[in-house]
């Protein structure tokens, strides 16, 4: 397959792409600085999110609360966890000479982040493979992505979910 440089997957809420980028990781053995992005949960119950970096970092600046939840279906970011720990978090990536970088995930709640967007495409413009999720929403840095000539952007369904992971290990070997 020709290679696209950057591989994103999208599609539904809890359809399986997380899933599929970190068995993806674990079977190829790949090695990657990035982010992952993790529930936040109070009493059983989803009140947020963290952002994650597979990297080590201090307690303090890792596992950073970057959106709140206000009600259902209603969440708001916490704009100074993306544009200083997330920046962070990408820029020691980029400096660990790591060949993938992994961006779990990027949606609505980074809109605002300036800092943040503008070190996530830093990050595709570097000499780093990327790999990540993509929100299905209506985000400026979600639309600049999807429109790269070197992503692969490919959508995951339940019908055909257990296809992919062939497809993904090629993209992952392929040069």
């Amino acid at each position: 397959m020709a290679c696209k440089r950057h591989l994103f997957l999208t599609g539904e809420k809890q359809v399986g792409k997380s899933t599929l980028l970190r068995e993806l990781i674990r079977r190829e053995g790949l090695s990657c600085g990035g982010f992952e992005t993790r529930p936040l949960t109070a009493d059983g119950v989803r009140r947020g999110f963290l952002l994650h970096s597979l990297l080590p970092m201090p307690p303090y600046e890792n596992d950073c609360v970057i959106s709140v939840r206000l009600g259902e279906r209603r969440s708001v970011p916490v704009l100074p966890a993306f544009e200083e720990n997330g920046v962070a978090m990408l820029r020691r990536s980029l400096d660990s000479g790591l060949p993938f970088l992994l961006m779990d995930e990027l949606g609505k709640s980074e809109r605002d982040a300036e800092a943040f967007c503008r070190q996530v495409l830093s990050c595709l413009d570097s000499g780093r493979r990327v790999l990540g999720v993509l929100q299905r929403c209506d985000a400026p840095l979600v639309r600049q992505i999807a429109a790269r000539e070197d992503v692969l952007l490919l959508t995951v369904t339940p019908e055909h979910r257990e296809q992919l992971p062939p497809l993904l290990a090629a993209w992952a070997k392929d040069e």
